[in-house]
Protein backbone atom coordinates (compact mmCIF):
# COMPACT_ATOMS: atom_id res chain seq x y z
CA UNK A 1 0.00 0.00 0.00
CA UNK A 2 2.75 2.47 0.70
CA UNK A 3 4.31 1.32 -2.31
CA UNK A 4 1.45 2.49 -4.24
CA UNK A 5 1.33 5.76 -2.65
CA UNK A 6 4.86 6.56 -3.25
CA UNK A 7 4.78 5.94 -6.76
CA UNK A 8 1.71 8.24 -7.31
CA UNK A 9 3.61 10.59 -5.53
CA UNK A 10 6.54 10.25 -7.92
CA UNK A 11 4.50 9.94 -11.24
CA UNK A 12 2.31 12.89 -9.97
CA UNK A 13 5.86 15.08 -9.06
CA UNK A 14 7.31 13.85 -12.33
CA UNK A 15 4.31 15.27 -14.44
CA UNK A 16 4.15 18.66 -12.59
CA UNK A 17 8.12 18.12 -13.17
CA UNK A 18 7.40 17.56 -17.07
CA UNK A 19 4.85 20.35 -17.13
CA UNK A 20 7.15 22.76 -15.35
CA UNK A 21 10.24 22.03 -17.34
CA UNK A 22 7.73 22.15 -20.52
CA UNK A 23 6.73 25.47 -19.63
CA UNK A 24 10.36 26.25 -18.69
CA UNK A 25 11.69 25.31 -21.84
CA UNK A 26 8.79 27.36 -23.51
CA UNK A 27 9.11 30.09 -21.85
CA UNK A 28 12.84 30.44 -22.18
CA UNK A 29 12.08 29.68 -26.55
CA UNK A 30 10.20 32.36 -26.38
CA UNK A 31 12.15 34.89 -24.18
CA UNK A 32 15.09 33.91 -26.76
CA UNK A 33 12.55 34.31 -29.98
CA UNK A 34 11.55 38.09 -28.21
CA UNK A 35 15.30 38.71 -27.99
CA UNK A 36 15.97 37.33 -31.54
CA UNK A 37 12.89 39.93 -32.80
CA UNK A 38 14.77 42.93 -30.50
CA UNK A 39 18.08 42.33 -32.11
CA UNK A 40 17.14 42.38 -35.55
CA UNK A 41 14.94 45.02 -34.87
CA UNK A 42 17.52 46.49 -34.00
CA UNK A 43 19.60 46.05 -36.59
CA UNK A 44 16.87 47.05 -38.53
CA UNK A 45 16.59 50.31 -37.14
CA UNK A 46 20.59 50.93 -36.92
CA UNK A 47 20.13 49.94 -40.74
CA UNK A 48 17.80 52.76 -41.26
CA UNK A 49 19.64 55.15 -39.30
CA UNK A 50 22.58 54.67 -41.00
CA UNK A 51 20.64 55.08 -44.93
CA UNK A 52 19.06 57.79 -43.34
CA UNK A 53 22.03 59.57 -42.54
CA UNK A 54 23.26 59.76 -45.81
CA UNK A 55 19.98 60.60 -47.81
CA UNK A 56 19.55 64.30 -48.62
CA UNK A 57 18.09 66.45 -51.21
CA UNK A 58 21.66 67.27 -51.73
CA UNK A 59 24.52 65.28 -51.44
CA UNK A 60 28.03 64.91 -52.90
CA UNK A 61 30.00 61.74 -53.69
CA UNK A 62 32.21 60.66 -51.00
CA UNK A 63 34.49 58.71 -52.95
CA UNK A 64 34.80 57.88 -56.85
CA UNK A 65 31.66 55.19 -56.60
CA UNK A 66 29.90 53.77 -59.37
CA UNK A 67 26.46 54.43 -61.11
CA UNK A 68 24.06 52.31 -62.11
CA UNK A 69 20.93 51.98 -64.27
CA UNK A 70 17.61 49.93 -63.10
CA UNK A 71 17.21 47.41 -65.74
CA UNK A 72 14.66 43.90 -65.32
CA UNK A 73 14.23 44.69 -62.01
CA UNK A 74 18.25 44.61 -61.59
CA UNK A 75 20.99 47.60 -60.96
CA UNK A 76 23.66 47.34 -63.49
CA UNK A 77 26.32 49.28 -63.18
CA UNK A 78 26.64 52.03 -66.39
CA UNK A 79 29.49 54.30 -65.27
CA UNK A 80 31.56 56.26 -62.61
CA UNK A 81 30.93 59.50 -60.77
CA UNK A 82 34.20 61.63 -59.43
CA UNK A 83 34.70 62.40 -55.51
CA UNK A 84 33.18 65.12 -54.27
CA UNK A 85 30.89 65.66 -57.13
CA UNK A 86 27.11 67.26 -55.53
CA UNK A 87 23.97 66.21 -57.12
CA UNK A 88 20.60 66.67 -56.81
CA UNK A 89 18.52 63.48 -55.20
CA UNK A 90 14.78 62.50 -55.98
CA UNK A 91 12.40 62.41 -53.00
CA UNK A 92 11.98 59.05 -52.00
CA UNK A 93 10.66 57.29 -48.77
CA UNK A 94 13.54 55.31 -47.05
CA UNK A 95 13.22 51.53 -45.84
CA UNK A 96 15.77 49.02 -45.07
CA UNK A 97 15.42 47.81 -48.34
CA UNK A 98 16.88 51.33 -50.01
CA UNK A 99 20.45 50.43 -51.60
CA UNK A 100 20.63 52.96 -54.14
CA UNK A 101 19.62 56.47 -54.42
CA UNK A 102 18.22 58.14 -57.58
CA UNK A 103 19.60 61.24 -59.08
CA UNK A 104 17.63 63.76 -59.88
CA UNK A 105 17.68 64.91 -63.97
CA UNK A 106 19.90 61.56 -64.47
CA UNK A 107 18.37 58.35 -64.69
CA UNK A 108 20.94 56.78 -62.71
CA UNK A 109 21.40 55.70 -59.32
CA UNK A 110 24.00 55.65 -56.68
CA UNK A 111 24.83 53.47 -53.62
CA UNK A 112 23.80 55.02 -50.34
CA UNK A 113 27.14 54.44 -48.99
CA UNK A 114 28.58 56.31 -51.46
CA UNK A 115 27.14 59.96 -50.95
CA UNK A 116 27.21 62.40 -48.14
CA UNK A 117 24.86 65.11 -46.75
CA UNK A 118 25.20 68.55 -48.01
CA UNK A 119 23.15 71.89 -47.49
CA UNK A 120 22.88 73.11 -50.64
CA UNK A 121 25.39 72.51 -54.36
CA UNK A 122 28.07 75.04 -54.01
CA UNK A 123 29.20 74.75 -57.66
CA UNK A 124 25.76 75.09 -59.67
CA UNK A 125 26.65 77.26 -62.37
CA UNK A 126 23.55 79.07 -64.72
CA UNK A 127 25.57 81.47 -66.62
CA UNK A 128 25.63 78.87 -69.49
CA UNK A 129 22.27 79.23 -69.72
CA UNK A 130 22.55 82.59 -70.97
CA UNK A 131 24.50 81.07 -74.11
CA UNK A 132 22.66 80.37 -77.39
CA UNK A 133 23.37 76.92 -78.67
CA UNK A 134 25.35 76.30 -82.01
CA UNK A 135 23.08 74.72 -84.78
CA UNK A 136 25.19 71.58 -84.23
CA UNK A 137 25.57 68.23 -81.65
CA UNK A 138 27.92 66.20 -80.86
CA UNK A 139 27.35 62.50 -81.13
CA UNK A 140 29.84 60.95 -78.61
CA UNK A 141 31.96 57.34 -78.61
CA UNK A 142 30.14 54.61 -77.02
CA UNK A 143 32.09 55.78 -73.25
CA UNK A 144 31.56 59.28 -73.10
CA UNK A 145 33.62 61.14 -70.29
CA UNK A 146 32.40 64.28 -68.79
CA UNK A 147 35.07 67.01 -67.23
CA UNK A 148 35.12 70.49 -65.51
CA UNK A 149 38.24 72.39 -64.79
CA UNK A 150 40.39 69.31 -65.71
CA UNK A 151 38.89 66.90 -63.68
CA UNK A 152 36.81 63.92 -64.87
CA UNK A 153 33.16 64.53 -63.42
CA UNK A 154 31.36 61.66 -65.47
CA UNK A 155 32.28 58.45 -67.15
CA UNK A 156 29.11 57.03 -68.92
CA UNK A 157 28.92 53.81 -70.77
CA UNK A 158 26.71 55.05 -73.51
CA UNK A 159 27.06 57.18 -76.15
CA UNK A 160 25.23 60.90 -76.60
CA UNK A 161 23.97 63.25 -78.70
CA UNK A 162 23.99 67.04 -77.05
CA UNK A 163 24.01 70.31 -78.46
CA UNK A 164 26.99 72.45 -78.54
CA UNK A 165 27.24 74.95 -76.02
CA UNK A 166 30.85 76.55 -76.75
CA UNK A 167 34.34 75.04 -78.44
CA UNK A 168 37.64 75.36 -77.52
CA UNK A 169 40.72 73.69 -79.40
CA UNK A 170 40.02 70.39 -78.26
CA UNK A 171 36.96 70.84 -76.42
CA UNK A 172 33.23 70.89 -76.80
CA UNK A 173 30.67 72.12 -73.81
CA UNK A 174 27.65 70.91 -73.52
CA UNK A 175 25.34 71.03 -70.96
CA UNK A 176 24.58 67.57 -69.03
CA UNK A 177 23.02 66.95 -65.30
CA UNK A 178 21.99 70.73 -65.10
CA UNK A 179 25.73 71.55 -65.50
CA UNK A 180 28.01 73.46 -68.21
CA UNK A 181 30.89 70.07 -68.47
CA UNK A 182 33.21 69.68 -71.73
CA UNK A 183 33.43 66.43 -73.88
CA UNK A 184 36.82 65.58 -75.26
CA UNK A 185 36.95 66.40 -79.43
CA UNK A 186 38.61 62.82 -79.34
CA UNK A 187 35.55 61.27 -77.56
CA UNK A 188 33.71 62.58 -80.13
CA UNK A 189 32.39 60.44 -82.87
CA UNK A 190 31.17 63.01 -85.45
CA UNK A 191 29.74 66.64 -85.13
CA UNK A 192 26.24 66.93 -86.61
CA UNK A 193 23.75 69.74 -87.54
CA UNK A 194 21.03 70.10 -85.60
CA UNK A 195 18.12 72.70 -85.21
CA UNK A 196 19.08 73.84 -81.59
CA UNK A 197 18.06 77.60 -81.22
CA UNK A 198 16.38 80.78 -83.01
CA UNK A 199 17.71 83.65 -81.02
CA UNK A 200 19.54 86.66 -82.25
CA UNK A 201 23.30 86.43 -81.99
CA UNK A 202 25.84 89.19 -81.01
CA UNK A 203 28.55 89.47 -83.39
CA UNK A 204 29.09 93.30 -82.34
CA UNK A 205 29.81 94.02 -78.60
CA UNK A 206 30.61 97.31 -76.48
CA UNK A 207 33.75 97.01 -74.56
CA UNK A 208 33.40 99.87 -71.68
CA UNK A 209 36.91 100.57 -69.92
CA UNK A 210 36.73 102.85 -66.64
CA UNK A 211 39.50 104.05 -64.19
CA UNK A 212 38.52 106.14 -61.13
CA UNK A 213 35.34 106.45 -59.16
CA UNK A 214 34.43 108.44 -56.47
CA UNK A 215 31.43 109.66 -54.26
CA UNK A 216 31.33 113.94 -53.99
CA UNK A 217 29.71 114.00 -50.84
CA UNK A 218 32.01 111.51 -49.57
CA UNK A 219 35.28 111.88 -51.19
CA UNK A 220 37.39 114.74 -52.30
CA UNK A 221 36.48 115.51 -55.73
CA UNK A 222 39.10 113.73 -58.68
CA UNK A 223 40.26 116.23 -61.00
CA UNK A 224 40.90 113.87 -63.82
CA UNK A 225 38.17 113.36 -66.80
CA UNK A 226 38.73 109.66 -66.76
CA UNK A 227 37.04 109.57 -62.73
CA UNK A 228 33.31 108.53 -62.59
CA UNK A 229 30.92 109.56 -59.71
CA UNK A 230 29.00 106.68 -58.09
CA UNK A 231 25.87 108.19 -59.35
CA UNK A 232 26.60 108.02 -63.03
CA UNK A 233 28.32 104.54 -62.48
CA UNK A 234 25.14 103.64 -60.62
CA UNK A 235 22.78 104.68 -63.12
CA UNK A 236 24.34 102.80 -66.02
CA UNK A 237 24.69 99.77 -63.50
CA UNK A 238 20.85 99.96 -63.44
CA UNK A 239 20.36 100.62 -67.41
CA UNK A 240 22.08 97.64 -67.92
CA UNK A 241 20.24 95.47 -65.09
CA UNK A 242 16.77 96.98 -66.09
CA UNK A 243 17.79 95.68 -69.92
CA UNK A 244 18.64 92.64 -68.92
CA UNK A 245 22.37 92.69 -70.66
CA UNK A 246 24.61 90.17 -69.88
CA UNK A 247 28.10 91.70 -68.35
CA UNK A 248 30.47 88.83 -70.10
CA UNK A 249 33.19 87.59 -67.57
CA UNK A 250 36.95 87.25 -69.88
CA UNK A 251 36.50 83.77 -70.78
CA UNK A 252 33.02 84.19 -72.44
CA UNK A 253 34.78 87.51 -74.30
CA UNK A 254 37.68 85.53 -75.60
CA UNK A 255 35.39 82.38 -76.92
CA UNK A 256 32.93 85.05 -78.11
CA UNK A 257 35.36 87.14 -80.38
CA UNK A 258 37.05 83.77 -81.34
CA UNK A 259 33.17 82.64 -82.46
CA UNK A 260 33.54 79.85 -80.38
CA UNK A 261 30.58 81.09 -78.04
CA UNK A 262 27.01 82.51 -79.41
CA UNK A 263 26.15 85.20 -76.98
CA UNK A 264 22.76 87.37 -77.05
CA UNK A 265 22.47 90.49 -78.58
CA UNK A 266 22.34 92.37 -75.51
CA UNK A 267 26.03 91.66 -73.96
CA UNK A 268 28.74 93.85 -72.97
CA UNK A 269 31.67 94.18 -71.14
CA UNK A 270 32.60 95.91 -68.69
CA UNK A 271 36.87 96.63 -67.91
CA UNK A 272 38.38 98.81 -65.24
CA UNK A 273 42.23 99.82 -65.50
CA UNK A 274 44.43 100.06 -62.31
CA UNK A 275 43.20 99.15 -59.41
CA UNK A 276 42.66 102.19 -56.10
CA UNK A 277 40.61 102.59 -53.17
CA UNK A 278 37.81 103.93 -55.61
CA UNK A 279 36.92 100.52 -56.63
CA UNK A 280 37.08 98.88 -53.82
CA UNK A 281 35.07 101.38 -52.01
CA UNK A 282 32.45 102.55 -54.61
CA UNK A 283 32.77 100.31 -57.21
CA UNK A 284 32.47 96.58 -56.31
CA UNK A 285 29.50 97.51 -53.57
CA UNK A 286 27.49 98.68 -57.03
CA UNK A 287 28.86 95.66 -59.19
CA UNK A 288 27.69 93.61 -55.45
CA UNK A 289 24.24 95.22 -55.09
CA UNK A 290 23.62 94.70 -59.12
CA UNK A 291 25.06 91.77 -59.28
CA UNK A 292 27.05 92.36 -62.53
CA UNK A 293 30.02 91.18 -63.49
CA UNK A 294 33.19 93.40 -64.45
CA UNK A 295 37.35 92.65 -65.38
CA UNK A 296 39.86 94.55 -63.40
CA UNK A 297 42.81 95.19 -64.96
CA UNK A 298 45.18 95.78 -61.95
CA UNK A 299 48.55 97.07 -61.44
CA UNK A 300 50.03 94.10 -59.23
CA UNK A 301 53.16 96.30 -57.98
CA UNK A 302 50.98 98.93 -56.85
CA UNK A 303 48.26 97.09 -55.33
CA UNK A 304 47.49 94.02 -53.61
CA UNK A 305 45.13 91.45 -55.57
CA UNK A 306 43.26 89.63 -52.34
CA UNK A 307 41.92 93.43 -51.67
CA UNK A 308 39.90 93.19 -54.50
CA UNK A 309 38.56 89.55 -54.32
CA UNK A 310 34.65 89.89 -55.43
CA UNK A 311 32.31 86.88 -57.44
CA UNK A 312 31.54 90.45 -59.60
CA UNK A 313 34.66 91.31 -60.26
CA UNK A 314 37.45 89.26 -61.90
CA UNK A 315 41.27 89.97 -61.96
CA UNK A 316 43.78 90.39 -65.02
CA UNK A 317 46.89 91.95 -65.70
CA UNK A 318 47.84 95.90 -66.44
CA UNK A 319 51.83 94.48 -65.91
CA UNK A 320 53.51 94.48 -62.82
CA UNK A 321 55.14 97.61 -62.76
CA UNK A 322 55.02 99.03 -66.32
CA UNK A 323 52.94 101.49 -65.56
CA UNK A 324 54.88 104.30 -65.68
CA UNK A 325 54.98 107.33 -68.59
CA UNK A 326 58.06 108.07 -71.08
CA UNK A 327 60.27 104.69 -70.58
CA UNK A 328 60.21 104.25 -74.57
CA UNK A 329 60.50 108.21 -75.60
CA UNK A 330 59.30 108.32 -78.77
CA UNK A 331 56.39 105.57 -78.66
CA UNK A 332 53.11 105.69 -78.44
CA UNK A 333 50.77 108.04 -76.97
CA UNK A 334 53.09 108.26 -73.73
CA UNK A 335 56.08 106.13 -74.26
CA UNK A 336 54.43 103.09 -72.28
CA UNK A 337 57.14 100.30 -71.34
CA UNK A 338 56.16 97.77 -73.43
CA UNK A 339 56.83 99.00 -76.65
CA UNK A 340 60.70 98.78 -76.25
CA UNK A 341 61.89 97.65 -73.33
CA UNK A 342 64.07 94.71 -72.82
CA UNK A 343 62.44 91.38 -73.38
CA UNK A 344 63.74 89.48 -70.67
CA UNK A 345 63.08 92.39 -68.44
CA UNK A 346 59.41 92.42 -69.71
CA UNK A 347 59.10 88.64 -69.27
CA UNK A 348 60.21 88.64 -65.75
CA UNK A 349 57.34 91.58 -65.55
CA UNK A 350 54.81 89.57 -66.88
CA UNK A 351 55.43 86.95 -65.35
CA UNK A 352 55.05 88.31 -62.19
CA UNK A 353 52.02 89.85 -63.11
CA UNK A 354 50.62 86.20 -63.80
CA UNK A 355 52.02 84.90 -60.65
CA UNK A 356 49.87 87.32 -58.67
CA UNK A 357 46.57 86.64 -60.38
CA UNK A 358 46.25 83.39 -61.01
CA UNK A 359 48.72 82.58 -64.18
CA UNK A 360 46.17 85.32 -66.11
CA UNK A 361 46.21 85.10 -69.81
CA UNK A 362 44.00 88.44 -70.47
CA UNK A 363 46.21 91.93 -70.64
CA UNK A 364 45.32 95.35 -71.03
CA UNK A 365 48.31 97.82 -72.35
CA UNK A 366 49.37 100.34 -69.76
CA UNK A 367 48.13 104.13 -71.37
CA UNK A 368 46.74 101.96 -74.67
CA UNK A 369 50.54 101.74 -75.87
CA UNK A 370 51.27 98.45 -77.79
CA UNK A 371 53.29 97.67 -81.10
CA UNK A 372 53.97 94.48 -82.87
CA UNK A 373 57.27 93.89 -80.35
CA UNK A 374 54.26 94.45 -77.24
CA UNK A 375 52.36 92.07 -78.60
CA UNK A 376 55.17 89.11 -79.45
CA UNK A 377 56.55 89.22 -76.17
CA UNK A 378 52.72 88.75 -74.42
CA UNK A 379 52.98 86.17 -76.88
CA UNK A 380 55.52 84.27 -75.30
CA UNK A 381 54.70 85.25 -71.72
CA UNK A 382 52.02 83.20 -72.47
CA UNK A 383 48.95 86.13 -72.85
CA UNK A 384 46.33 84.90 -75.51
CA UNK A 385 44.36 88.25 -75.31
CA UNK A 386 44.89 91.79 -75.10
CA UNK A 387 43.07 94.96 -75.14
CA UNK A 388 43.70 98.94 -76.29
CA UNK A 389 41.65 101.97 -76.40
CA UNK A 390 39.89 102.80 -79.27
CA UNK A 391 35.71 103.83 -79.85
CA UNK A 392 34.61 101.20 -81.51
CA UNK A 393 32.76 98.20 -80.94
CA UNK A 394 34.50 94.84 -80.97
CA UNK A 395 33.56 92.17 -83.84
CA UNK A 396 33.70 88.55 -83.75
CA UNK A 397 37.09 87.86 -85.24
CA UNK A 398 37.90 90.67 -84.27
CA UNK A 399 42.35 90.14 -83.53
CA UNK A 400 42.45 89.26 -80.26
CA UNK A 401 45.75 91.49 -79.34
CA UNK A 402 44.18 94.64 -80.78
CA UNK A 403 40.35 94.55 -78.68
CA UNK A 404 39.14 97.91 -78.41
CA UNK A 405 37.41 99.55 -75.52
CA UNK A 406 35.53 102.60 -75.05
CA UNK A 407 37.07 105.40 -72.46
CA UNK A 408 34.10 105.92 -70.50
CA UNK A 409 35.01 109.86 -68.98
CA UNK A 410 33.27 112.01 -66.69
CA UNK A 411 31.40 113.51 -69.17
CA UNK A 412 29.66 110.93 -70.54
CA UNK A 413 25.75 111.04 -70.39
CA UNK A 414 23.14 108.36 -69.52
CA UNK A 415 21.89 108.66 -73.41
CA UNK A 416 24.81 108.43 -74.73
CA UNK A 417 25.94 105.16 -72.68
CA UNK A 418 22.65 103.73 -74.07
CA UNK A 419 23.66 104.64 -77.45
CA UNK A 420 26.93 102.71 -77.51
CA UNK A 421 25.77 99.80 -75.60
CA UNK A 422 22.69 99.04 -77.83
Amino acid sequence: MEKNKLMIITIIILIFAGIATYFYIDYKTEQKQQQAIAEQKKKEKKLLDTIESHYNEYVKANKEATLYEFLDNKYLEIGKINKDVEMKLIKEDITINTKYFKISDLNYYINYEDVNKIELITNYNTRYKNYIPFNQNIITKDKTNFYNNNELVYSINKSFNLPILAKENNKYYIEYNNQFLYVLKDDVSEVINNHNANEAVSNRMAVFNYHGFYDPKLDNNCNTVICLTTEKFEQQLKYITDNNFLTVTMWEFERYIEGNLRLPVKSVLLTIDDGGPGVTTRAMPLLTKYNQMATLFLITSWFDPKVFQSNNLELHSHGHNLHNQYECPGYGEQGGAIMCKDKQYLLNDLNKSRELLNNTTAFAYPFYDFNEYSISVLKEAGFTIAFRGGYIKANVGVDKFRVPRFTVMSYLTLERFKELIN
